[in-house]
């Protein structure tokens, strides 16, 4: 899934082609293939929605509420800025694939958590480092692990919920930078985040359909190399919010989400999951 990128300018996030990437997302859910999560800021760009999610759709979901477990995949694109201690001011895409692992729970009052656990690859991508010059990134690998918590849960037709989820993400990969010189250099980023989701769950027909609002903090490290010199580097933005849509099939146990950040890190994000 490698794609050639030949920009001779710095992009900004605010116009990223986020029309241009759409075509993954469609063909993410048509194919039943690696779509989308949340993507972590600060360097790591991770996948789906926000962990446990499918919960609030789950709850409207009979068959769905007495699964055990649910496994999914998902792609994620993420356009945003690196400010670096050297004073680089990096513009920066992001392509990733993850699958997951959920296990959720409930405490002795009855009340929905859910654990999970993701793995993949940083698929792509470049740090703009000059008005001609880009830092390319090779294929990486990225985990994470988020712990959610269903605060307003759900209770029968177009009922609203309140979801808070936290995170602990990591990546590395390796940077090539083939403008002046063949160098190469490690990339390791960390990012903490929280997040709220807020939304209404609603039946209609045969599915279990949760439109959503997600808002991010975070913050977190990135290590890397520029001009020979190590460097330490933040995101520009250190907050994203945007709208999502989750969907538990009635008389299955898939679900699937969409989702997108139109402010601060800006995002967009499929995926599939399965509950057992």
């Amino acid at each position: 899934m490698a794609r050639r990128r030949d920009r001779r300018g710095a992009t900004s996030p605010n116009q990223a082609p986020l029309l241009k990437h759409a075509r993954w997302l469609l063909a993410a859910v048509a194919l039943d293939l690696v779509r989308v999560s949340v993507a972590h800021a600060c360097g790591v760009s991770a996948s789906g929605a926000p962990a446990g999610i499918c919960d609030a759709s789950d709850a409207i979901d009979e068959k769905a509420t007495a699964a055990r477990n649910r496994i999914g995949a998902s792609f994620g694109y993420t356009s945003s800025v690196l400010l670096f201690s050297d004073g680089l001011r990096a513009p920066t895409e992001r392509d990733t694939v993850m699958v997951s692992f959920e296990h959720p729970m409930r405490d002795k009052r009855g009340s929905r958590w859910t654990l999970e656990f993701g793995a993949g690859s940083l698929l792509g991508g470049f740090l703009q480092t000059g008005p001609s010059s880009q830092a390319t990134f090779s294929p990486g690998v990225i985990a994470d692990v988020s712990l959610s918590h269903l605060i307003i849960e759900p209770h029968g037709y177009a009922s609203p919920f309140l979801l808070l989820s936290f995170t602990l993400a990591g990546v590395w990969s390796r940077t090539s930078d083939l403008a002046t010189a063949p160098t190469s250099a490690d990339y390791v980023a960390f990012d903490f985040s929280a997040d709220v989701a807020a939304g209404v769950s609603m039946r209609i027909k045969r599915q279990a359909i949760t439109p959503f609002l997600a808002g991010r903090l975070f913050g977190g490290p990135v290590f890397w190399t520029h001009a020979s010199s190590a460097v330490l580097g933040m995101d520009a933005y250190h907050y994203s919010l945007g709208p999502g849509l989750a969907v538990s099939l009635d008389r299955s146990r898939v679900g699937l989400s969409l989702g997108c950040s139109l402010l601060g890190e800006r995002n967009l994000r499929a995926g599939v999951s399965v509950a057992f």
